[in-house]
């Protein structure tokens, strides 16, 4: 058992109180609870006038008492028993018993301020003047009031108290070994976690360690412990991430933040850091720290990035010179060809322009998430990016006899925008609706201007590094609104179905639609405009008993007549 285990930290006050206070009703003598040392660590029960009001009412008389209650404390540890004595003070009869927990002496419990029989008044007289009393009178006044008991009552007393300290004893053990228990379980779990555990007191210094973050680094416990957290984060930016962190903990409870770690060696750790606060300021304070290694993560993101990268720019290539010989060849300038030919090369032109524009959609998901999209922007007609794109998916809306219907408005509808980027969100949400859509349906399109204050959809979040004033509600939007006649959109997709490999299958319809890349590319080149998109379904409630709806509206919003300035390092728009 630890030295530095007191007793109110196995037993609590209130019943140390609880049992002091009816061992004093039962006996009528004094009771209390000293430490080793003889200093009070309880309420004091039943105390003679003598000793509160003149024996411990000088410091010399305190400190002659706490030597004596001392004294009795050591004396009845060593032989493991209750104990007798006469006070070192003033002369009365105290007696004390051991609270020993694993052979350890933690607590005595102290009973007693009586006499056998009457003090001589001259050594009494001695006793007060010894210890600076100067009202002689009121302390023989108060010695008069001790009681006197026989030899034999207080032998019964104190082997009631000696019963009394074994049952203090007990509960003492009890919580100790539930404790130690607790704290070994508490420990082979800290242990077992993946995740590197630390405690940092408010000065920097490591107090606790897993093995999970002694293993990552490469050190030992022991090496470990005492040292300032700062020594095992390597470079000045995870420095400052680390002192930054702190700061927002200290305020707010908690945070995360991500560093690089210092290992044996040169090693390097790349973690993410989730850090708690424990207490409220004082000097007891700490802070608690979960690190994850995500080195491994980082480097197979990497391995990702660059696999994703290779593969979209090495494919792009090879797919354009399909895409171009097959154009010659359906050109007629390499021979003619006869009609069963020539609808094979559409169709092989068709499907290598679907792939391209996979492909494309691939790539640009890419480069929006490394920070190196571009838009090449122009003032552009919605009108006439809505009519290519028509022109483009007509070959497909013919083969499942599907009509589509666009009567465009007589006003310009002006938009700063890519239009490479802009016919292809048409044509994925065209091609997505005529997909859906049942033989012989009709697809319709619509294009407005609108005001900011009829979105009811999100203007997508500013990237990091990207410095975008927020949306006015005055500003107006060139919306497109393009609606079919499919079976819908399952409540609870609405927004999901812009995620990336998001995928919906329906029973009615057998089209494999693509791996879900066309809505994620259509949703980040919205936004990265500065507009936002959006579905609304179904379109046409179903009144019969199934109560449901058919169709769906895909809608996008861009700002209109307005060329949106972004600016960000390393990114060119």
């Amino acid at each position: 058992m630890d030295g530095d285990h007191e007793l109110l930290e196995l037993v609590e006050k209130d019943r140390l109180d609880e049992i002091l206070h009816g061992f004093t009703k039962i006996t009528g003598v004094s009771s209390f609870i000293v430490s080793p040392d003889g200093r009070p660590i309880s309420q004091e029960y039943n105390w003679s006038r003598l000793c509160s009001d003149f024996c411990r009412s000088t410091e010399k008389g305190k400190q002659l008492c706490y030597k004596s209650d001392r004294h009795g404390a050591e004396m009845s540890a060593k032989l493991k028993r209750r104990v007798c004595y006469t006070c070192l003070n003033a002369g009365l009869v105290d007696c004390t018993s051991p609270i020993i927990v694993g052979n350890y002496h933690i607590a005595s419990v102290m009973c007693g301020q009586v006499l056998n029989r009457p003090i001589d008044k001259s050594a009494a007289r001695k006793h007060a003047e010894s210890i600076g009393i100067e009202n002689i009178d009121e302390y023989f006044q108060a010695l008069r009031s001790v009681p006197i008991i026989s030899h034999e009552r207080l032998d019964t007393i104190v082997d009631f108290m000696e019963t009394v300290t074994k049952a203090i004893s007990e509960l003492a053990w009890n919580k100790y070994v539930t404790s130690k228990q607790s704290q070994r379980y508490l420990d082979r779990l800290v242990n077992r976690i993946s995740d590197g555990i630390i405690s940092i007191d408010t000065g920097g210094k490591i107090s606790m360690v897993n093995d999970a973050f002694a293993n990552a680094i490469g050190f030992s416990k022991n090496r470990i412990i005492g040292k300032d957290f700062s020594e095992y984060i390597s470079g000045k930016d995870s420095l400052a991430a680390y002192r930054k962190i702190l700061q927002f903990v200290d305020q707010n409870g908690h945070g995360r933040a991500s560093i690089t770690l210092a290992g044996d060696g040169d090693r390097k750790i790349d973690a993410h850091v989730s850090f708690d606060k424990d207490g409220h300021g004082d000097e007891n304070s700490s802070y608690v720290a979960v690190l994850r290694d995500v080195s491994e993560e980082k480097r197979i993101e990497s391995l990702k990035e660059d696999l994703i990268g290779m593969m979209t720019h090495d494919l792009r290539n090879p797919i354009f010179s399909i895409r171009k010989a097959l154009q010659l060849l359906g050109s007629g300038l390499l021979g003619p060809l006869n009609a069963r030919q020539g609808e094979l090369i559409k169709l092989s032109e068709k499907t290598s322009s679907q792939l391209s524009s996979m492909v494309m959609d691939y790539l640009d998901i890419y480069r929006h998430e490394n920070g190196k999209l571009r838009l090449r922007k122009e003032l552009l007609d919605i009108r006439s990016i809505i009519r290519e794109s028509v022109k483009q998916i007509e070959l497909i809306a013919e083969e499942k006899q599907v009509s589509i219907r666009y009567d465009p408005p007589k006003e310009e509808l002006n938009v700063m925008g890519d239009r490479m980027r802009l016919i292809r969100i048409c044509l994925n949400l065209l091609a997505n609706a005529v997909n859906f859509s049942p033989d012989g349906g009709t697809i319709d399109i619509r294009t407005r201007y609108i005001d900011g204050s009829e979105l009811d959809c999100q203007i997508g979040p500013d990237q990091p590094g990207v410095r975008i004033p927020p949306p006015s509600l005055n500003q107006r939007y060139a919306i497109t609104q393009i609606s079919d006649q499919g079976p819908g959109i399952e409540r609870g997709f609405e927004t999901t179905i812009f995620d990336k490999f998001t995928t919906l299958r329906h029973s009615d319809v057998n089209n494999r639609c693509g791996i879900g890349l066309g809505l994620a590319f259509c949703k980040l080149a919205v936004e990265a405009h500065r507009g936002c998109i959006g579905v609304k379904s179904p379109v046409v409630q179903d009144k019969t008993k199934t109560g449901k709806g058919s169709g769906s509206c895909f809608y996008f919003a861009l700002p209109a007549d307005v060329k949106v300035r972004f600016e960000a390092i390393g990114m060119e728009f």
